[in-house]
């Protein structure tokens, strides 16, 4: 069999193979990515070819062109591949899909916690945590998390580490993203977006919250759903810890490698610096140059957009998850929302 013939079968083979295995697992956006990427490779190689051919009438250098054609042939079937790999895994990068049902358990029967789901305006039921002060109407703290957290370990955690007296006065709703705890389908930050205000729609008709002093708090990947709730609803504060000014810049933080036409494969926007000028409420901006997942410069370019009142903490050495372990984070949180309940 002909080299050639045998290198375009097994690179056929090769996206046939790629696309049955995106089919089985429902990626079909991949498997369009892969074809058009293959055509792509294809095409240019056919180009080349045919320059090659055209040259070597003239010039009589049809040995030298032939090894040059497939040179770059390989060239373009390896940038492609590494192009869709990248595409493929990038979710799996920014989306844990956590559900820690021993949580779940643990806080069943403990005083304050209370399970919640509710269908929304848009058809899709939420599940997720709140823990309430007290039976009085009280103020709200909205809480999006990072990438790993889910509502019944985030509320455990402030159980047990006694962190609930920096909320203190407030009620504190966690709902989980798509995909984590009981929540079905699949996380994106345009269902994040989403839920954002179907959250907010549903805990401002709550009878026990007062409507007029509730709070979006996100950490690090919540942090962009947190800028969208608040540019987009009459929220009366916004805590950001480890925030983020796009997705782009949060990828970089864990694989810098989304510069130049490289960005075009970035799937999750989060684009929070289109968001920031539109939010009129108080900020509180927590981030530490020492972040190893998240550029501080993001978040420093993120807090020069917002138009209104902006505190920001500037941490030395907290690393990423140990951001609200720093000394006096919380404090200055508990300070953050006593003015915002006093407004």
């Amino acid at each position: 069999m002909d080299k050639k013939v045998a290198l375009h079968m097994a690179f056929c083979a090769g996206i046939i193979g790629v696309c049955g295995i995106f089919l089985f697992y429902g990626m079909g956006t991949l498997v369009v990515a892969v074809v058009v990427g293959a055509a792509i490779v294809l095409l240019l190689n056919i180009l080349l070819r045919g320059m090659g051919f055209l040259i070597n009438r003239k010039l009589g250098k049809a040995v030298f062109l032939k090894r040059i054609s497939s040179i770059l042939f390989a060239v373009l079937t390896v940038v492609v591949s590494v192009c869709v790999l990248v595409y493929a895994v990038q979710d799996s990068m920014m989306f844990y899909n956590v559900h820690d049902p021993e949580s779940r358990e643990l806080l069943q029967d403990r005083e304050g916690y209370h399970e919640v789901h509710f269908t929304a305006a848009n058809g899709k039921t939420y599940h997720g945590m709140m823990y309430r002060a007290s039976d009085e109407i009280a103020p709200l703290v909205i809480y999006f998390g990072g990438n790993g957290e889910v509502s019944y370990r985030n509320l455990r955690n402030r159980d047990e580490q006694n962190q609930w007296r920096h909320f203190a006065g407030y009620h504190y709703l966690f709902i989980d993203y798509e995909g984590y705890g009981l929540n079905g389908g699949s996380p994106h930050y345009r269902n994040m977006y989403e839920q954002t205000l179907e959250v907010f729609d549903y805990a401002v008709a709550l009878p026990y919250v007062d409507s007029g002093h509730i709070v979006a708090m996100g950490y690090s990947l919540g942090s962009g759903s947190a800028v969208y709730l608040a540019s987009n609803r009459p929220v009366a504060g916004l805590i950001l810890a480890t925030p983020y000014a796009n997705g782009t810049d949060l990828y970089n933080g864990m694989l810098p490698i989304f510069h130049g036409p490289m960005k075009l494969l970035v799937r999750q926007k989060l684009p929070s610096d289109e968001y920031a000028p539109s939010v009129a409420c108080p900020v509180l901006i927590i981030a530490s140059r020492r972040d190893e997942a998240i550029p501080f410069s993001s978040s420093e370019r993120l807090a020069s957009l917002f138009n209104g009142d902006v505190e920001f903490i500037k941490l030395e050495t907290a690393l990423h998850n140990t951001i609200f372990q720093a000394e006096g984070v919380f404090d200055r949180v508990l300070k953050f929302l006593e003015g915002v309940a006093a407004q």
